[in-house]
């Protein structure tokens, strides 16, 4: 999830990854913030891995989610770490069954604030719900509580070389969904 646009809009680069990722002209780079980046979701990412993994960023290779930490430190078991996961995926399918996104953008939700309030109740739930549930797992690296008012906001405090760019144009646009039984 955090290669494919779910947790992040971008990554941000430093000078030594450059040279390295010459080599990969499908990865369009940008500026931001003085910085050279590039968008989510990867192109470099198969869906199954990182098709240039030993070239890969600094960013990427310091990343670790909060479910990776937690196995590491034997707080959980793989077992856990693969149903939260599971769990994961299967609340961010939900919320794109819910909630219409911009064709090919990212979801981010490290740049979610609070459901919106034109949401009906199952969408802000569930936008919610899930929210809390990446956020816990995924981007709290061990170093704060999760707030459960989900004051979402911005980047990740846990992988700040990773921001999220909300005011961005590739930040997600939402809006409800249309009511299942209606024509339209």
């Amino acid at each position: 999830m955090c290669c494919n646009g779910t947790l992040f809009n971008y990554v941000t680069l430093v000078p030594d990854d450059m040279p390295k990722l010459a080599k990969y002209p499908q990865l369009k780079l940008k500026e931001r913030k003085g910085q050279e980046s590039f968008d989510e979701p990867c192109v470099l990412h198969t869906g199954k891995g990182c098709s240039a993994y030993d070239d890969r960023p600094a960013t990427c290779s310091r990343y670790v989610c909060g479910v990776l930490r937690a196995v590491g430190k034997d707080e959980i078991t793989e077992i856990e770490a693969l149903n939260l996961i599971k769990e994961g995926r299967a609340l961010v399918d939900h919320v794109k069954e819910l909630v219409i996104f911009e064709e090919g953008q990212p979801i981010a939700v490290s740049t979610w604030e609070p459901a919106p309030e034109e949401f009906d109740d199952e969408a802000r739930f569930t936008w919610d719900r899930t929210a809390y549930h990446l956020k816990k797992y995924f981007l709290n690296m061990g170093n704060e509580e999760v707030d459960p008012e989900l004051e979402v906001r911005g980047g990740s405090a846990s992988a700040p070389q990773r921001e999220a760019e909300p005011d961005s144009p590739r930040a997600p646009r939402r809006r409800p969904k249309a009511p299942r039984n209606d024509p339209d």
